[in-house]
């Protein structure tokens, strides 16, 4: 039996509404498995959730969210140990099953903002 959940992005990460962001990366179009264009029609973040043993999100927006961050930043951010965190208040997530591979989380969302984590 398949089952669908829709939740926000503190329903799967142990009620934190922010998350580590991992990569930021260009979407493209396809059809039949095969790229259709070079131009990008959205961006994608992904996340990993430090409060559900930093699984990973991946967060499809039809625009670039935080403009001024790069991948190459995130990466280095990451590599450092000196995690940029990210709130994405309206994200909508979908958990749902599926017959061999267990349970999938896809999101959507228009905005998303970094977050100072310091005490």
């Amino acid at each position: 039996m398949a089952y669908n959940l829709n939740v926000n992005l503190a329903g799967v990460n142990g009620g934190a509404d922010y998350a580590i962001l991992s990569a930021k990366n260009e979407i493209y179009p396809y059809a039949d498995g095969k790229r259709t264009s070079d131009t990008p029609i959205g961006v994608k973040l992904t996340l990993a959730l430090q409060n559900s043993r930093l699984s990973a999100l991946v967060v499809k927006f039809d625009h670039d969210p935080i403009p001024s961050v790069e991948d190459a930043q995130i990466e280095a951010a990451c590599s450092a140990c000196k995690f940029l965190f990210v709130r994405i208040p309206d994200c909508k997530v979908k958990v749902y099953s599926s017959s061999g591979s267990g349970l999938g989380m896809s999101a959507t969302a228009e905005t998303a903002e970094l977050v100072n984590q310091s005490k």
